[in-house]
């Protein structure tokens, strides 16, 4: 048994990468490049809420090193990628003339503010609703999801509209695992870059937008051009601010 079997009866996250995953070998072959799907909320593709402001919080993304000894943890790694997804993202709203309350954001992340309590309660509440989101994605165009007017304990800048938040989990080889996926296809072994972005109105606490591209990468910060496309196509439906 293999070590991603084994982990997927442990943890059911484990089993939805998976799937996402067997469906990106499926059809990779026929679509190649980015496997992204985008879900909307009514009141966005109807122009009843429109998103100008948004604060985005610090991108939570983990990679592994898949060697022939098993996987192996790459802590800094995903720190430097988390931190330029993060930088990224913010950047590609802007082109949509979508701000980002940096001011707000580093607020939240200062250690000595007691709002960290807060924000770490809402990431927490966040990553509980995620697994649910995941599942039946295509709810939030229902308006289906929401974390609760919780959002508000933050006292955020009057004029935020939104809040991102980004998850993700990668997978890179080495040269070993390279070869070995190379003579066993059907192993199912590759690198990717699996991201989440979901976008929450800050006042109700509502899933506006969700967001979950697929792309078979090596996960790196040093892959520039490769995430930032990543995350324009995740984002292309997302209307630009008027």
């Amino acid at each position: 048994m293999s070590f991603d079997s084994i982990n997927a009866r442990r943890d059911p996250s484990m089993k939805l990468k998976l799937s996402c995953l067997a469906f990106f070998v499926l059809f990779a072959a026929i679509a190649p490049g980015t496997l992204s799907a985008q879900y909307l909320h009514p009141k966005i593709t109807s122009k009843e809420t429109t998103i100008r402001n948004v604060v985005v919080l610090p991108a939570k993304v983990e990679i592994v090193k898949q060697s022939m000894k098993g996987p192996e943890g790459m802590a800094a790694e995903s720190d430097l990628l988390s931190t330029r997804i993060t930088q990224l993202t913010t950047e590609i709203l802007a082109a949509k003339h979508i701000s980002a309350l940096t001011g707000a954001a580093a607020t939240l992340s200062d250690p000595d503010s007691q709002k960290k309590y807060t924000l770490s309660d809402l990431q927490s509440r966040y990553d509980a609703l995620l697994p649910k989101i995941a599942r039946k994605p295509k709810d939030v165009k229902k308006g289906r999801f929401s974390m609760g007017d919780e959002v508000l304990n933050l006292n955020l800048d009057k004029t935020a509209d939104a809040i991102i938040f980004i998850r993700g989990q990668g997978q890179n080889l080495t040269k070993g695992k390279t070869a070995y996926a190379i003579l066993n296809p059907f192993s199912f072994t590759f690198p990717y870059l699996l991201l989440t972005i979901g976008i929450v109105d800050a006042h109700t606490g509502e899933v506006l937008v969700f967001t979950q591209p697929v792309w078979p990468i090596e996960a790196t910060n040093k892959n520039e051009k490769a995430l930032r496309m990543l995350i324009e196509k995740s984002l292309k439906k997302l209307p630009a601010a008027p």
